[in-house]
């Protein structure tokens, strides 16, 4: 069951954006994309019909949110238009859990971020994301698809009493992720090597310790640690229909000293190979199958 009062409030955030989108004309979008850390440059539109900033959104709907932490790396902006046939809507960076640990409206935000596009009309969803390796294999410049996550270090998820979920339940099936992750392999143009496997989520906003976190969170099978994805897939699980995609682009190993600034740079140099991946993922005939509705 979802709560009622995180529902209206998603209903309320869709209101303000579509009247925003109708300015412009624009169609119900059906894909959805979180872009992570990073991944800003990495999407590239055949038609960016809008921006909404999401500090607007908030002050429109006159929630004590406007006054946003920024976290580097994200505009936090919803984008929508077209890339190729498709019609997307897009967040341009993310509201984080560690942003504010202690203030409730921030774990508010990361709810809302994801059920507004729920309400919205969005049935699948690609999640991306920087992340550090916890494998040998899994080298800087890497993609994880994710399969399953790790979340007993994680933080309280932005749920309430009573609504149990499963994240998992809310990936793409191990099948489709399988032949999803063979066609990346295939295509001559992405040069990125694909991986498939669990994410450990942890608390941040410190990094995870490379003495003993890292060979401890690897011990759990996970091939990659980040501090993000898990909350919005625990909300998409709450969603029968709703279906996701974690992506973790590998930004550090598993010894290496730990930098935001550097995790950023590595994930824009890499943006154009980002956009091929994206763009083959969009023409997929799996996800496109991931709506159940």
């Amino acid at each position: 069951m979802v709560d009622k009062h995180a529902r209206d409030l998603a209903q309320n955030a869709v209101n303000h954006i579509r009247r925003r989108m109708n300015m412009y004309g624009s169609e119900q979008p059906t894909i959805g994309i979180i872009l992570g850390t990073g991944w800003g440059d990495a999407l590239k539109w055949d038609e960016r019909i809008g921006t909404i900033p999401l500090s607007s959104l908030m002050k429109d709907m006159q929630l004590d949110g406007h006054g946003l932490p920024h976290l580097e790396g994200h505009k936090l902006n919803i984008v929508y238009g077209r890339i190729g046939t498709h019609k997307v809507i897009a967040l341009e960076g993310r509201v984080h859990l560690n942003e504010d640990p202690a203030n409730p409206i921030i774990s508010a935000l990361v709810r809302l971020q994801m059920e507004m596009l729920i309400h919205l009309g969005v049935k699948t969803f690609i999640l991306t994301a920087a992340a550090g390796s916890l494998s040998k294999r899994v080298e800087v410049g890497d993609i994880v698809l994710v399969d399953g996550f790790v979340s007993v270090f994680a933080p309280p998820m932005p749920l309430f009493g009573g609504e149990f979920c499963s994240p998992d339940d809310a990936i793409l099936d191990q099948t489709r992720l399988l032949r999803t992750a063979t066609l990346l392999r295939d295509c001559p143009q992405l040069q990125l090597t694909v991986h498939e496997g669990g994410y450990a989520m942890v608390r941040g906003p410190f990094f995870e310790g490379r003495k003993y976190d890292k060979r401890l969170l690897a011990q759990t099978g996970a091939i990659a640690v980040g501090m993000s994805c898990l909350p919005e897939t625990c909300i998409a699980s709450l969603y029968p229909e709703v279906r996701v995609l974690p992506i973790a682009f590998i930004t550090n190993t598993a010894d290496e000293t730990h930098s935001h600034k550097v995790n950023q740079e590595r994930a824009r140099e890499c943006s154009t190979q980002l956009f091929i991946l994206l763009r083959e993922l969009l023409e997929a005939p799996d996800l496109n199958r991931m709506k159940l509705a």
